[in-house]
């Protein structure tokens, strides 16, 4: 009798072992760098880095010539005024790496800004899909160490990203 008993609850734990669950796992970066929005956006991003390009490398130069024109002067100018242009020099410098600074604050921000708004769309989106396929988790693709390949749901949600985001006419918005 207690065979019996213990057989029946190995079974029923045994059964709760093997239970259904629905797994998959989703690359986020592939998505925000291969749709369309995504590549839209980089493209937004390439623009800005461009527009300060021609001013990064004018200050570059600026600081490049008054060096060279210092080295060149060393033998021939006094100590003070040696001083002098090599503060006017650092000077130029700390100007310059501000404005780097500056630039690279403001490529992120918008960086930042334009991942948000492709997840604020794919939030959703990924949110109808797992309910439509009955999935229980989604994992990020990175936190994956093995997995089949039939559980990568990444190219799916792309193409309904990308057709989502065509309804929405987003690219043309902007």
């Amino acid at each position: 009798m207690k065979k019996i008993i213990l057989i029946l609850i190995f079974c029923f734990f045994f059964k709760n072992a093997f239970a259904n669950v629905n797994l998959a796992y989703l690359d986020v970066q592939y998505i925000i760098d291969n749709s369309n929005l995504g590549k839209f956006y980089k493209s937004e991003i390439k623009k800005i880095q461009d527009s300060y390009k021609s001013d990064i490398i004018s200050k570059e130069k600026e600081i490049k010539n008054k060096e060279s024109e210092l080295n060149n002067q060393k033998n021939l100018l006094k100590q003070e005024e040696i001083t002098n242009k090599l503060n006017e020099i650092k000077e130029l410098i700390k100007e310059y790496q501000k404005f780097r600074n500056e630039v690279n604050k403001e490529i992120s921000l918008e960086k930042k800004k334009y991942s948000k708004e492709i997840l604020s769309i794919l939030n959703p989106l990924l949110t109808e899909y797992v309910d439509i396929k009955n999935i229980t988790l989604v994992i990020e693709k990175k936190n994956v160490l093995v997995g089949v390949k039939s559980l990568d749901i990444t190219n799916d949600i792309l193409k309904t990203f990308n057709e989502k985001t065509k309804k929405l006419n987003k690219i043309n918005e902007n």
